[in-house]
């Protein structure tokens, strides 16, 4: 020790693990491994792609394997190959779980699960209409409509700036889709449907299982020991710099946010599935820290008038 300097030299890993644990009123094991773990992600990437511990314990299976102890080495092997040759000779059998492989505890099904929480909400007509809005944006069927609708809006009002006249499309396309459906025989049921809109009885969830990923409401999050309530979306925007700007700035960026409900739309023969969103400011709430990790500020809340997304578009 050199008490000048305040340094301890010449300590080897054992020495430096009983120091810890005679200060373990301030470093203790939570504090040790805060100061490794993030540098180590970092740079090796998940800690379970490059820890001991699955090694420690595969050898403990290992030494299982040996049922003669005159000659533990070859019945290790022994036992090993016939375990592989089994799990082998499984995976062509469709109707066989195979052996030692996890079953994924997630629903894998396009439709997924709902889990916790269920429960039949009667919602305003303003909130539903802006998550049907969101919705006919987003299926592939209605997008013809709404250039055709654009087109309609910037004939109408040759003279309006490029800003106001995303707004009248945004506000009168509702009403111009359902007249236009309504007076055209060839359309396909599924359009139809959707002009009709959801039912106002909407099923809510706390937790639902899809995409591989089971998520959480905030307000469940907050009672769980895990977080599972955080979602990003990578979005395409088209900001204006003044309201008679004709020249909109395309801007590719990611939003991240916090699940609040989970809704599933019923339009009769099929339903659609969103998250409503609270969403943090990317501009003044979001940045990159010198190692490269995306630090959010849960304070700075911002694009309120789009809350929704499609459980697709959830990462």
């Amino acid at each position: 020790m050199l008490v000048n300097d305040l340094k301890l030299v010449g300590l080897k890993s054992h020495d430096c693990h009983v120091l810890i644990q005679q200060l373990h009123h301030f470093f203790d094991i939570m504090i040790h491994l805060i100061v490794h773990l993030v540098r180590e992600i970092r740079l090796c990437g998940p800690v379970f792609l490059h820890w001991m511990y699955p090694i420690e314990r595969y050898m403990k299976v290992l030494k299982g394997y040996t049922k003669n102890q005159y000659r533990p080495a070859a019945s290790i092997v022994e036992r090993y190959v016939v375990k592989e040759a089994i799990e082998f000779c499984s995976g062509y059998i469709q109707t066989t779980t195979p052996v030692g492989v996890p079953q994924s505890r997630h629903d894998c099904t396009r439709e997924g699960k709902g889990m916790r929480g269920f429960n039949v909400v009667t919602m305003d007509r303003q909130q539903l209409s802006q998550a049907h809005l969101y919705v006919l944006n987003n299926t592939s069927e209605v997008i013809l409509y709404i250039d055709a609708h654009k087109q309609h809006v910037i004939d109408t009002h040759p003279k309006m700036s490029m800003m106001r006249l995303l707004q009248e499309h945004n506000r009168t396309f509702l009403n111009w889709f359902t007249k236009t459906i309504f007076t055209d025989d060839s359309t396909s049921k599924t359009l139809r449907l959707l002009v009709v809109g959801p039912n106002l009885n909407v099923p809510t969830w706390k937790e639902y299982d899809i995409n591989n990923y089971s998520f959480y409401t905030k307000s469940h999050d907050d009672k769980s020991s895990v977080q599972n309530s955080g979602v990003s979306v990578h979005g395409h925007s088209d900001p204006f710099s003044s309201a008679w700007n004709n020249n909109p700035i395309q801007v590719s960026m990611p939003y991240f946010g916090v699940i609040k409900d989970i809704w599933k739309l019923d339009y009769g023969e099929f339903r659609v599935l969103v998250f409503k969103c609270q969403w943090f400011n990317g501009n003044i709430g979001v940045r990159q820290d010198k190692i490269g990790f995306i630090l959010v500020d849960l304070q700075k809340v911002g694009y309120k008038d789009d809350p929704f997304i499609m459980v697709a578009q959830a990462k």
